[in-house]
């Protein structure tokens, strides 16, 4: 790391004397290991790193930009002079920022544990054996096991600028995935499971098997139902994935753009008063938790939806500046490669106080929609519309009948927001980082046989 504080020092010293009026450094690397075991064996392990940093600099009232995997300090003259080239040719009149510190207060966050790191590939491929393993083992039907892998990352991040901030993050994680085949009557199913792991001690293959083999052999023998509107329970792991679908009608950007159809509707309903949506970067254990953005922003708990009115939007520094509001630590970038744009982090609806029995028997008749697909191809980000293939489970008198596939869902998410009758205690977040208990809602259009 002493090599990256005397680089990033060098450039910004520099960067100041080539005539740039602010500058950043942006730091960021990154190893990923994965094992894949199949029939007992490894069948594939990957072991890949990259890392690298990005100089942004305001010259002439332009941002230029540039980025290098190098940190010699051979490249610095090569690295200022194609920045201010860049900031030269920039015609648009939007303004960019870089972040001034100033006042800024960070909350400490749990982003790394040391036991990951002691992590060996022997470990990571007994884990997968036993994965794979316990999903065989956890029933007879289950003939196949087309992924049992464990993932374990690690991350860095640093970003210095001319105001003098100079912050840092180090993170890792792990993660187990199963993806299982069962068969009954000459039909096969298949689905999977996933966990995050923040500590080695966490680490439980046999449930994560559990959870795959479960999820799929209860869809076997399903059939369809009949076209009509449905009460329906759209259970936590489909809502939050169709959540995800339109988490950009709450960027600031997209909003200013209009590219969002709640732009001009702070402080109205949009949804139940069951509905509280939250962005937490700040989350214990959270597949997306960070005590800064990319732009070196203090994260914080932020309420979008509080009892079905919306409250706010996410910004970085350029949309928050636009709005004439303060930023909200959501500027991020998907590598140091990247410009800044705006991310969701543990973005989640809050979770009620029902049980799954609780909501079935509230629904009495109806459908519990457990996965829907197609959701890139099928749901609108824009106008909220979704069309989407679901399968799931027939409910008659409060109880689970039969699984039920090949049926269409569509609908718009913010009308459907507002027919929630009931919010489940089962929060869980999807591998994007955002997370939805169970709903009931009132009605859902069902294209079935």
């Amino acid at each position: 790391m002493a090599d990256i504080e005397k680089f990033k020092a060098k450039l910004l010293s520099k960067a100041a004397e080539k005539g740039f009026e602010n500058a950043e450094f942006y730091y960021q690397s990154s190893r990923t290991r994965r094992v894949n075991v199949f029939g007992g064996k490894v069948e594939k392990y990957q072991d890949s790193s990259v890392g690298g940093f990005s100089f942004r600099g305001l010259y002439d009232g332009k941002m230029g930009y540039y980025y290098s995997e190098s940190l010699d300090e051979s490249v610095i003259e090569t690295v200022l002079e194609n920045a201010k080239i860049n900031a030269l040719l920039i015609e648009s009149e939007d303004k960019e920022f870089i972040f001034d510190g100033k006042n800024a207060e960070y909350s400490e966050v749990q982003t790394y544990d040391p036991s990951i790191d002691t992590v060996t590939a022997e470990e990571m491929t007994e884990y997968a054996i036993k994965l794979e393993k316990a999903a065989y083992a956890a029933d007879e039907r289950v003939k196949n096991v087309l992924a049992s892998t464990m993932t374990v990352g690690e991350s860095y991040i640093s970003i210095g600028n001319s105001y003098g901030l100079d912050i840092s993050e180090k993170a890792n994680y792990a993660f187990g995935f199963a993806d299982c085949v069962a068969e009954e009557n000459g039909t096969a199913k298949e689905n999977g499971e996933f966990a995050f792991y923040t500590k080695k001690s966490e680490f439980d293959p046999e449930s994560v098997a559990k959870a795959a083999v479960e999820k799929t052999v209860a869809m076997l023998g399903a059939q369809s139902v009949e076209t009509g509107n449905y009460k329906a329970i759209i259970r936590n792991e489909a809502l939050a994935d169709l959540t995800d679908c339109f988490i950009g009608c709450f960027y600031g950007e997209n909003v200013q753009k209009g590219f969002s159809l709640l732009k001009g509707k702070t402080g109205e309903k949009i949804a139940a008063e069951n509905i509280t949506l939250i962005d937490d970067p700040l989350m214990k254990n959270g597949l997306a938790t960070a005590g800064f953005d990319s732009e070196g922003v203090p994260t914080r708990k932020k309420v979008l939806i509080k009892n079905g009115v919306l409250e706010m939007f996410l910004h970085n520094l350029k949309s928050a500046a636009a709005a004439g509001e303060e930023p909200t630590g959501n500027g991020f970038k998907q590598s140091y490669k990247g410009t800044v744009g705006i991310s969701a982090t543990n973005l989640y609806i809050q979770a009620g106080d029902k049980t799954m029995t609780e909501l079935c028997a509230m629904m009495n008749d109806g459908l519990i929609i457990t996965e829907l697909s197609g959701l890139h191809a099928g749901a609108n980000s824009i106008s909220g519309d979704f069309s989407l293939l679901a399968s799931g489970f027939l409910v008659k008198g409060g109880k689970v009948l039969s699984p039920v596939e090949q049926i269409t869902a569509a609908g718009n998410f913010f009308e459907l927001l507002c027919k929630a009758k009931a919010v489940g205690n089962d929060l869980k977040f999807n591998s994007g980082g955002v997370g939805a208990p169970s709903v009931l809602f009132d009605g859902i259009s069902i294209a079935g046989k």
